[in-house]
């Protein structure tokens, strides 16, 4: 610690002024006495060492005060500066060389703060834009892939499912005369038939879905307003036993413009997603159906969503809710089509269709599709 203090700068001025202090004192004191014999040596260093001390305390005094002080907080300021500490300021109001060393100081930190916090702000909008396009790939990536799978299925699915289609009637047709052949105390084997019949029937439905997802008929597509369209596919289901228990929240925007659509195979979309919305609610519930004008970037669509209080989607799932075939409801009970489905007619109306949904809270479909699109067909 005494080393330390030697070595400091307020150190070596004291045991500078203090040197050259005692050396003058005895020089003055030697003279004095040579000059004045008759004066007692005792008396000369008790008044010289007095004055010597007093005067150096006073010069300690002063550099303490206009070097020693300013220079150790301009040491404190670098010093906390190193440390990434960018609200110290120095307050020295001097008008002198550490006076203006300080303001530069001050003006220097000032100047640094000001970049950090731009680089942060200009990391941080960098961050989120890597996020919102790295979001914007894997949804392209997700598109793509489904698109590919669609147009594969495409190809091949009109040929099997003509393929299938004759001999599965004929097993259909067969088995239910057999099952008119069957006494009725066989129960065993009318209830073996009823089996097979279901098996094959759903087999019907499944290649009836490929037929429908295969065919490439030219869409008729008109001006359609989306609201009444809204309106007449709930008029559809209302009285069906599926929604008898479901209550409808129907909040459309009156003020959205017409879209160049074709009318059944967008009614076919709404159908399929409130089917599917009764089918995860089990027939109780509320669906809520909005539609409603968005602008993304230079493009307007008119947006509709379909929102559940079902279960919810996982999220692990989510992303494979549009491929052919997929599907979460119990065996027997779906084909994995109809968002499949749903998926390739709002493509081939340039328009877009995903799902927003957690856990325990439902799920929501959205549908967007173009406004003043001249779409070919």
């Amino acid at each position: 610690m005494q080393k330390k203090s030697l070595n400091s700068l307020t150190g070596k001025l004291i045991l500078a002024i203090g040197t050259m202090m005692l050396i003058v004192g005895l020089i003055f004191a030697y003279i004095f006495i040579k000059q004045n014999p008759d004066i007692k040596l005792e008396v000369v260093l008790f008044y010289g060492g007095f004055f010597v001390v007093a005067i150096s305390f006073l010069l300690c005094l002063i550099l303490y005060n206009f070097v020693t002080k300013p220079i150790s907080l301009l040491v404190d300021g670098m010093n906390k500066l190193s440390r990434g500490d960018m609200d110290y300021r120095i307050n020295l109001n001097t008008k002198d060389e550490i006076g203006m060393l300080a303001n530069s100081f001050n003006s220097m930190v000032e100047e640094l703060k000001q970049y950090r916090d731009k680089m942060e702000n200009w990391t941080k909008n960098l961050e989120e834009e890597v996020q919102k396009k790295t979001a914007e790939i894997v949804r392209a990536q997700e598109q793509l892939i489904n698109a590919e799978k669609l147009a594969s299925l495409g190809r091949m699915a009109a040929g099997v499912a003509h393929e299938l289609n004759s001999p599965l009637t004929g097993i259909v047709t067969f088995a239910h005369l057999m099952a008119k052949r069957i006494p009725p105390e066989n129960a065993q084997d009318a209830e073996d038939l009823k089996v097979i019949i279901d098996q094959a029937e759903r087999c019907s439905k499944i290649v009836r879905g490929l037929l429908g997802f295969s065919r490439k008929t030219a869409s008729e597509k008109a001006h359609v307003d989306m609201n009444t369209l809204i309106e007449n596919t709930l008029s559809m289901v209302r009285n069906q036993a599926k929604f008898y228990n479901i209550t409808f929240d129907v909040r459309l925007d009156k003020s959205i413009p017409e879209v160049n659509a074709d009318p059944n195979q967008i009614q076919q979309v709404f159908l399929n997603l409130l089917i599917n919305a009764a089918d995860a609610m089990e027939e109780k519930g509320k669906i809520t159906i909005s539609s409603r004008m968005i602008e993304d970037g230079a493009d307007r669509f008119v947006e509709i969503e379909f929102t559940d209080t079902g279960p919810g989607i996982p999220e692990e799932i989510r992303s494979k809710v549009f491929e052919p075939f997929f599907t979460t409801k119990p065996a027997g009970k779906g084909t994995g089509l109809g968002l499949a489905v749903s998926y390739g007619i709002i493509k081939k109306h340039e328009g877009q269709i995903f799902v927003k949904s957690e856990p325990g809270h439902g799920a929501s479909f959205f549908i967007r599709l173009p406004v003043n699109k001249t779409d070919k067909g």
